[in-house]
C-alpha cells in the first residue's frame, strides 16, 4: 500500500520540479536589455520576466537599461552577441518593424540578425479629441476632408508608433492632417487639452485617464475588438474605416544562430512566466494586455508588420535622422 501511494505521487512530484531541471541550463545569470529608460512599459515587462527567471532556470535575470538610437541600440547589441542564451532583449513593434525604414542603419536586420523568443503583451492606440470636439470618427474625417491640411494631430515623436498609426489612418481615409511631433505623450496631450492641436492618436494607457476624467473624448481604438477599459468606444472597423488595426506589441529576442535547445527553453520560460496569474495581473496594471506568441508566431508577426509599416513609411515619405 505504501509503495502504491509513492508511485501515485510520483507524477505530481515530477510536475512540481523546477522547470530548470528540463533541458538547457544557463551557467550564469541571464542579462535582459531594455532599449529604453527605466519606468515605461518596456522596462516593466523586462523586470516582470527577469524576476521569474530564478524559478525557471535557477539563475537570476539581470535587467540592464541600454537606451539609444530610438530603441535600436540594445537590439543591435543582441544581434552581435554570442548565441549562448545569456543575453536577450525586450523588443517591440517600433524597434523591429518601424526603425528599419526610418533610419539609415539600425545595425541589424529584423528577419536575419535576431532570434524571436516570444511576444508577451500588447497595447492598442486610441484616437482622441477634446471633450467639446467631434462626437464620432466620420464627422472628424469629413471635417479633415473639407479643410485639407488645416487640422493637426499630436504624436509622441516623429517615427513613433502613434505617429505611424496616424499616418496609416490618413492613408486609409485619404486625408491631409498636419503632424505635430512632441517629445513624448504628455506634452502632446497637454497641447490637445489646451486647444493647440485638434486630435491625437496615442497608446491607450496614456489617453485613458483623460478620457475617464471627461477631458478628452475617444472616438475609436485601433484594436481588432473593443478594449474593456473603454467598452463604449468602437474600433475603427465599427466606425466605418477598414484596415486600421494597430497594436504595439512587446516581446523578447536573442542573438542569431541560437541553438534550438536554448531557444526553446528561453521561449517556454518567458511564456510560462508571462502567463502566471501574478505576472498577468502586473501586466494589466501596467496598462497592457497579456498576449503570448511563440517564436514562429513572433517571426510571422515581424514579417507582417515590416510589410505594413514599410508601406506606410514610404507612402508618407517619413525619415528620422
Amino acid at each position: 500500500m505504501q509503495r502504491r501511494h509513492l508511485l501515485a505521487a510520483a507524477p505530481a512530484a515530477l510536475l512540481a520540479r523546477p522547470a530548470r531541471a528540463q533541458g538547457w541550463q544557463p551557467e550564469r545569470p541571464i542579462r535582459v536589455l531594455v532599449p529604453y529608460t527605466p519606468g515605461a512599459i518596456n522596462d516593466l515587462l523586462a523586470r516582470f520576466i527577469a524576476e521569474g527567471m530564478q524559478a525557471q532556470f535557477g539563475q537570476q535575470g539581470l535587467v540592464e537599461n541600454r537606451p539609444g538610437a530610438s530603441g535600436s541600440l540594445a537590439i543591435a547589441a543582441v544581434a552581435n552577441a554570442p548565441p549562448d542564451g545569456l543575453l536577450i532583449s525586450v523588443a517591440n513593434t517600433a524597434n523591429l518593424t518601424m526603425n528599419p525604414f526610418l533610419f539609415a542603419n539600425t545595425g541589424y536586420d529584423s528577419t536575419k540578425d535576431i532570434t524571436p523568443l516570444a511576444v508577451v503583451a500588447r497595447v492598442m492606440n486610441a484616437l482622441v479629441v477634446r471633450a467639446d470636439g467631434p462626437r464620432d470618427v466620420q464627422t472628424l474625417i469629413a471635417e479633415a476632408k473639407r479643410r485639407p491640411g488645416q487640422l493637426s494631430y499630436a504624436s509622441s515623436g516623429a517615427g513613433s508608433s502613434p505617429h505611424l498609426a496616424a499616418e496609416l489612418l490618413k492613408h486609409r481615409t485619404q486625408t491631409d492632417i498636419t503632424h505635430v511631433p512632441y517629445r513624448g505623450s504628455a506634452p502632446g496631450l497637454a497641447d490637445l487639452l489646451g486647444g493647440r492641436v485638434d486630435m491625437a492618436i496615442d497608446n491607450l494607457p496614456n489617453t485613458l485617464p483623460h478620457v475617464q476624467g471627461g477631458r478628452l473624448r475617444a472616438l475609436a481604438v485601433t484594436g481588432s475588438e473593443r478594449d474593456p477599459t473603454m467598452p463604449d468606444v468602437p474600433t475603427f472597423a465599427e466606425a466605418g474605416i477598414a484596415d486600421v488595426v494597430v497594436y504595439v506589441w512587446f516581446g523578447f529576442v536573442a542573438p542569431p544562430r541560437l541553438p534550438d535547445a536554448i531557444r526553446n527553453r528561453l521561449s517556454q520560460a518567458i511564456m510560462r512566466i508571462a502567463e502566471t496569474p501574478e505576472t498577468s495581473e502586473r501586466i494589466v496594471r501596467a496598462g497592457a494586455r497579456v498576449w503570448v506568441q511563440d517564436p514562429a508566431q513572433m517571426a510571422a508577426l515581424i514579417r507582417t508588420d515590416l510589410a505594413l509599416w514599410g508601406g506606410v513609411i514610404r507612402a508618407a515619405n517619413i525619415r528620422v535622422e
